[in-house]
């Protein structure tokens, strides 16, 4: 019976994570205190003073800025002092409650990240979260997955390169796949499990010291044809959930490696450098009004990645070897 073995939250997006022993989920609603603050990125149209859900590429976070797993934070949520270390040696305390403290987070984001030539903007979401989707989605990671993907593939995983909120282990690998539309319970509690969860370019850097030392989207579609790993969670009531609480899950077949009908692309395919999203010329892109058949070079300039709402510019030609 799996067992939850791990809790996060991610007070601010892009930085550290904070463990917790036990949370309470409300019904529809996000993991508390989950992705609740964030740094806008330089010239993005985010209002800072009534700031809403907006894709990831607005805001700096692990897929383009890897130097921010060069420091540690801890964030008190009922002061709001945050604490920034490197190397566990701690730089400096400041309080986010504060225009100053704000200020001084912003400068020291801007001198640590050299692609930033403005300091970014700290906001708090007005809807509750700037979780990489805009629903009030809950991520979880199946331990026993990511352990047959490090003994297929030779190397050592931090689960945390995932960022997941829930952790569980004691499971048949990739049979979280196969929850997909169906209910899982854990006590009086229960979350729908509504879909796979695609993985970007953050799950490429390493936490412990901000290098990109794996290719985690692509060593996933090369060897299962998919870039997908963990699931997404909606809580359908009020849910109490410990580290050492067993889910009770559906009891039915698992398909190996959970591979879906994947359909390698055509020649005439590119694909983001971010997120990993292929743009194949033979299908277009029907959720940004782009026709099949239409070029890559024939797409205006302005056209951003549906999936994480980088530029065009982002992308590259794409090779599946």
């Amino acid at each position: 019976m799996p067992i939850v073995s791990g809790l996060y939250r991610f007070p601010v997006k892009g930085l550290s994570p904070q463990s917790m022993s036990s949370v309470t989920v409300a019904a529809g609603q996000p993991f508390p205190m989950d992705r609740i603050f964030a740094l806008a990125r330089p010239g993005t149209s985010i209002n800072s003073r009534n700031p809403s859900w907006a894709k990831k590429s607005k805001f700096v976070m692990l897929m383009l800025d890897q130097q921010l797993a060069e420091i540690q934070t801890e964030i008190n949520l009922d002061t709001l002092e945050l604490s920034i270390r490197k190397n566990n040696e701690l730089l400096f305390k400041l309080n986010l409650g504060d225009q100053t403290g704000k200020l001084a987070l912003e400068r020291f984001i801007q001198n640590l990240i050299p692609s930033l030539n403005e300091s970014p903007r700290f906001i708090q979401s007005i809807d509750g979260h700037f979780m990489d989707k805009p629903n009030n989605l809950i991520s979880l990671i199946n331990l026993e997955t990511l352990r047959m993907i490090e003994k297929k593939w030779g190397a050592n995983i931090d689960p945390l390169r995932f960022r997941a909120n829930i952790y569980i282990d004691n499971v048949e690998p990739w049979s979280e796949f196969n929850w997909v539309g169906r209910d899982i319970s854990v006590g009086s509690g229960v979350f729908n499990v509504d879909s796979r969860n695609g993985r970007c370019g953050a799950t490429n850097v390493n936490p412990k010291n901000g290098r990109r030392d794996l290719n985690i989207p692509g060593s996933l579609r090369r060897t299962f044809g998919h870039k997908e790993l963990g699931v997404y969670l909606v809580a359908k009531s009020k849910v109490y959930l410990a580290v050492g609480d067993y889910f009770n899950v559906p009891d039915i077949p698992i398909i190996e490696f959970a591979q879906p009908n994947f359909q390698e692309p055509s020649l005439n395919s590119f694909i983001c450098k971010g997120c990993y999203f292929i743009y194949d010329e033979k299908i277009g892109c029907a959720n940004s009004g782009v026709k099949p058949g239409t070029k890559f070079g024939e797409i205006q300039k302005s056209w951003l990645c549906p999936d994480c709402g980088a530029s065009k510019l982002s992308f590259e030609k794409f090779h599946l070897n």
